[in-house]
């Protein structure tokens, strides 16, 4: 790897993001490589359902995308009664913070 200043090879031992405004510092390299993706407009992440043309930064944005199609709800409701199955884990987090379902 090159960089154009003493700074920013500082910046890339420190794991820290060198994108000005940002600065956050990571664990690990791998951490820091991959929030890169944050500030760039790389999508390494295809849907591969045919047809679609839908791509994204995380794979576990993808994971969820591909629930559209197969129509798969994986977090359901544990509270006796209520049994809601949800797509996304934030639509039952918000399920559980309104109607105050924790188990």
């Amino acid at each position: 790897m090159s960089f154009t200043t003493k700074a920013e090879l500082q910046l890339h031992k420190r794991n820290r993001c060198p994108h000005e405004g940002c600065r956050k510092k990571f664990s690990s390299h791998k951490y820091a490589l991959i929030h890169q993706r944050v500030h760039e407009d790389e999508r390494p992440f295809k849907c591969p359902w045919k047809g679609c043309s839908m791509s994204f930064k995380w794979a576990w944005a993808r994971t969820e995308h591909i629930r559209v199609h197969t129509g798969e709800k994986p977090y359901q409701c544990k509270v006796e009664g209520c049994g809601l199955s949800f797509r996304f884990v934030s639509d039952y987090s918000r399920h559980r913070r309104k109607m105050g379902h924790y188990v």
